[in-house]
């Protein structure tokens, strides 16, 4: 258990040591058990258009944790959607009661449930870390640096 506690802290520090003059702010996480796994903010290929997030959730904790909100550092609005497939067509819609089972995980990913952002600031380029802070109803944070990639670099996602 230490380890995961630490694991925050020492993702929090590397990011700082290469943030590459960025000066990020990275918020104190209090949410114990939570990780994220492979997070990743993809560029829109079309400039102002929206950018996705995508990682794993994973909750190691003895209760369920709801998500309230996700912040994006660096962006006007983040959303959790949902793709739907209804008639051979894909549409998006937002996400209800987004909830991670004790000792369970949620991915975040291409083709399903995701974090669509908008109003990407200027700053927000591939190459750079961001910031990702997912907001839970019991008031824990977690928060992480997250690299930011081109749309070429997520074809494979």
């Amino acid at each position: 258990m230490r380890a995961v506690l630490l694991a925050p802290a020492l993702v929090s520090a590397l990011f700082v040591a290469g943030c590459s003059g960025q000066d990020a702010e990275i918020p104190k996480t209090t949410a114990e058990g939570v990780q994220v796994l492979e997070p990743r903010m993809v560029l829109p290929i079309v400039k102002d258009s929206p950018g996705a997030v995508y990682f794993n959730l994973v909750n190691d904790s003895d209760k369920a944790k709801k998500v309230m909100s996700i912040d994006v550092a660096g962006t006007d609005m983040a959303m959790i959607h949902d793709t739907i497939e209804t008639g051979g067509r894909s549409s998006m819609q937002m996400a209800q009661n987004v909830v991670v089972p004790a000792h369970g995980s949620m991915a975040f990913a291409p083709g399903g449930r995701h974090v669509m952002v908008t109003g990407i600031k200027g700053e927000i380029k591939a190459g750079v870390n961001t910031v990702l802070k997912i907001n839970f109803d019991d008031g824990d944070v977690f928060a992480a640096p997250i690299p930011v990639i081109p749309p070429a670099a997520a074809a494979g996602n």
